[in-house]
Order: C-alpha cells, then structure tokens, then sequence
C-alpha cells in the first residue's frame, strides 16, 4: 500500500523561505565561503524533502514501468480535482495494453476503487499523467482526506498483454 505524500508545493516554498531566514542569521559564521556551503547542503536537503512531487516507482510487470503521484486532473465534468497520476513507460519493443484495479483505503477499509482498461502503450513508449497518460480521479475523496496518513491506494491485477500496435 502507498501514501500520499503530505508534503505539498505549498509547504515546499515555506520551508524555503524558512530555510533562506536562517541562512542569513547573523548567529551564523560570517565567513562567505562557509555560508556558501551551508546554503548549499541546506538548499539540496530542501530539495530532496520537496521530491515529493515526482513520480515514485510503484511496480514492474512485464516490461512495463508503473510510477504514481498526486496532482491534479480534470474530472468527466470538466472541473480540475485531486486526481493519482501515473506514469507508464513500456520498456519492450512490442506495444501492449494495461488493465487494472485501483483501491483507494480510508483507515485501513477499502471506501473505492476503479478499472483502468484497454489503455495501449506502444513498445519504447511512455504515457505520463494527464498530458497523454492514465490518471484516476477519487470521487469519494476530500483533500483532506487523500492527505490524511489513514489513507492508502494500492494497484491490483495488473494485467499485461501483448498487442499489434496502437490504434491512435
């Protein structure tokens, strides 16, 4: 089971702006080249921690690469909402279709899930989020709650399967 990151873009810059106060505290070392490497080791730990916001390797089946994130994503409405990116990158020379289930859990019971289904990427080809990907929007869901640490997803019977080509 995955989480949901609690880190947002948001959070992100704050910790920045933090970060860029006390680097320029003058209990700091007034020495320049000492504050350049304290700015920087702290400048890359604030980076890391911000990662959060990158796809993150789920799985791999059969030649297929699986990666998910949380963004946002337009629903069957039209109106943007919280939605589980994923990105799949089919590392094969032969273009395949993906089936599969997606659960969401809310502490620790199974509240939804959904099918993704005939979904072909083609072979050495890769769909990401919602610019040409696959994404799945909750429609049982508040913000809140996709961010709270009680909630899971996972994805099941992945399926894999050879085909042809894509039709575009």
């Amino acid at each position: 089971m995955r989480r949901r990151s609690n880190m947002t873009e948001v959070d992100c810059f704050w910790r920045l702006f933090e970060l860029e106060s006390h680097l320029f505290s003058p209990t700091l070392p007034q020495n320049p080249t000492m504050k350049n490497i304290i700015s920087a080791i702290a400048l890359l730990t604030m980076l890391t921690s911000c990662s959060a916001q990158r796809y993150v390797q789920y799985q791999k089946v059969n030649g297929l690469e699986i990666s998910t994130k949380w963004g946002q994503a337009k629903d069957a409405d039209g109106v943007k909402k919280d939605a589980l990116l994923l990105k799949v990158e089919n590392t094969a020379d032969q273009a395949v279709t993906l089936a599969m289930d997606i659960n969401l859990y809310y502490e620790g019971m199974l509240r939804e899930s959904g099918r993704i289904e005939g979904e072909c990427i083609p072979g050495l080809k890769s769909r990401v989020g919602k610019l040409n990907g696959i994404y799945f929007v909750p429609e049982n869901f508040s913000s809140e709650q996709l961010t709270n640490s009680s909630f899971n997803f996972t994805l099941d019977e992945i399926e894999v399967e050879e085909v042809e080509g894509c039709e575009d």
